[in-house]
């Protein structure tokens, strides 16, 4: 009896799994860009992604900007591509000022706020508040293997955290754990 109890609790468990959970498979995401085509997450499949979902006006968001052009510089040569999605209501207004600021020399761009929540499997009432910064790192087989969102400790320390993310797919493991336990 007590094994089946911890089979169903486990069970029940596993479905109700916040969506930070990793591995999954990343989904698709179009990606608006000013003056140029849409892109497709799925166009970067082959690579390792480090997806960052930003707000143009948020000055951690600009400080993770300023990190991950070194970044894409360092680990360009090792098949990785950094990609921001900007999706707080008024992007698009803010979206020049933002790139002529901070010039990243990665792919940016702007999405629903309602896009960007399907794509994480965010659910408002079992995950809360969407909080910014918020990372994922995709292998090159296009599986999410580490999710971190404005309320995880990971961006106490981004530049050495994100690197050593990185480092470990470039490696071919797998990055770091969900922050499962940090959603309510």
């Amino acid at each position: 009896m007590r094994t089946l109890a911890t089979l169903l609790s486990g069970l029940y468990l596993a479905c109700a799994l916040p969506a930070a959970q990793v591995p999954r498979p990343s989904p698709d995401l179009q990606i608006q860009r000013a003056n140029q085509p849409a892109m497709l997450l799925s166009q970067f499949k082959g690579k390792i992604v480090a997806l960052a979902f930003i707000h143009t006006t948020c000055s951690h968001c600009q400080d993770l900007t300023k990190i991950l052009k070194v970044i894409q510089k360092d680990y360009a040569p090792r098949n990785v591509t950094v990609v921001a999605c900007a999706f707080e209501e008024g992007a698009e207004s803010n979206f020049q000022f933002y790139t002529k600021i901070f010039a990243p020399n990665f792919p940016v761009g702007i999405a629903k706020e309602a896009t960007v929540k399907k794509y994480l499997n965010w659910d408002d009432k079992r995950d809360g508040v969407l909080m910014i910064p918020h990372m994922l790192f995709i292998d090159a087989a296009g599986v999410i293997r580490g999710d971190f969102d404005g309320k995880d400790g990971f961006y106490m320390k981004m530049d050495q955290n994100i690197r050593e993310q990185l480092d470990k797919l470039v490696k071919g493991g797998t990055a770091a754990r969900a922050k499962a336990a940090t959603k309510k």
